[in-house]
């Protein structure tokens, strides 16, 4: 008998080894590709036509997980000539390395880009703003794989620009991009691309369809970018944000009646909490607002102008953080506004698809 549990354990023992080795040899092939396709070079865009009020977007909150990477030296040397930000096209393709976060950090085509663009933190920022729009598409911790396709065309953003343009861009902005994915054996794409009858672009995919998802009867009804949802890497972060103007009124998206208000102003600035009358009953959180014109104890009616968005408390651009919660206080019971209200992705007017074509065709031939 004895044996026979040796024989067993022995022939157990070969197959997992078989096995290892195998996942071991097939880490390094794929590894060996990966270093391959990434030293493609970046693409240096010529010039094109500007699109009135193109969409920029900042960090505004986002904590971007710092990378240790003790093999690579990630400490970008000052270019040796000062690259003077006239507004240029930038265009490059990288595969998914270990993971989506960390492509942008390794990537040697970044590194290059970010030296000639003299911004230090431009893989830091390129992450953040790409994962913007793929969040609405893709589950970034369970279906983003090594191999996956990155291509993105960006361009850097004047002094100037910054200055005086009314989305309050950050210093590059990213104007199209395209992912194709192994898992869902798909390609997404999308383009920066402002409507006639809007107030800021946003990005739409190759048929014209908004590609952030719309809350239905949302509290707040025209913003810049939707910068963080529940399933983003911010795995502690409760609700949605909303990149918009200071002094954008928000409306209640139900019945309530107001619970509190100004509670720990040093994080959460000017803010909000209210039951909602809601089956089941809900509990809504507002932060970093600019204007409150409801007091405690307040009752309120759906629709009703309830405040004005700031940039109060701990946040380092203009925002709404609009949270949904099953319980107040501590016990919260986190709830996604996504599922919770329901959502749709609105598809631009036919009035403007030729605009939108032309467009589309240009930022395309700056991908190829």
């Amino acid at each position: 008998m004895e044996d026979r549990l040796r024989f067993r354990w022995k022939i157990l023992f070969l197959v997992t080894l078989c096995i290892l080795t195998a996942v071991f040899l097939r880490l390094m092939f794929v590894q060996k590709k990966l270093t391959e396709l990434q030293s493609v070079p970046p693409v240096v865009c010529p010039e094109v036509k500007e699109q009135p009020a193109a969409c920029g977007v900042d960090i505004d909150d986002t904590e971007v997980p710092a990378v240790e990477n003790p093999s690579a030296d990630n400490s970008l040397k000052e270019p040796a000539e000062k690259v003077e930000n006239k507004g240029g096209y930038y265009s490059f393709s990288v595969p998914v390395t270990a993971s989506f976060y960390n492509t942008f950090e390794d990537s040697k085509v970044i590194s290059e880009l970010a030296v000639k663009t003299g911004n230090k933190r431009l893989a830091e920022l390129l992450s953040a703003h790409v994962s913007r729009n793929l969040v609405f598409s893709l589950d970034m911790r369970s279906e983003v794989y090594p191999g996956d396709k990155i291509s993105v065309v960006f361009k850097t953003v004047t002094d100037e620009e910054r200055r005086t343009r009314p989305d309050s861009p950050d210093e590059i902005e990213v104007v199209a991009v395209k992912y194709k994915s192994i898992k869902l054996g798909k390609d997404f794409s999308f383009y920066s691309f402002k409507p006639a009858d809007k107030k800021f672009a946003a990005f739409y995919d190759e048929k014209g369809v908004s590609v952030e998802k719309h809350l239905k009867n949302s509290p707040i009804k025209e913003w810049i970018q939707i910068t963080s949802v529940l399933k983003d890497r911010r795995p502690k972060h409760d609700g949605i944000d909303f990149k918009t103007p200071v002094g954008t009124p928000v409306y209640a998206p139900f019945s309530g009646k107001v619970l509190r208000t100004n509670w720990k102003m040093k994080y959460n600035g000017v803010s909000l909490s209210a039951e909602l009358n809601t089956n089941p009953r809900t509990y809504m959180v507002l932060l970093h607002l600019d204007k409150l014109y409801v007091k405690d104890g307040q009752s309120f009616k759906a629709g009703d102008h309830i405040a004005d968005s700031g940039n109060s408390g701990r946040s380092y651009a203009p925002h709404l953080h609009y949270q949904l919660q099953k319980e107040p206080g501590k016990t919260r019971a986190i709830i996604d506004p996504i599922k919770f209200h329901g959502s749709l992705r609105p598809e631009m007017k036919d009035s403007d698809k030729s605009a939108f074509e032309a467009r589309k065709k240009e930022l395309d031939s700056l991908m190829k």
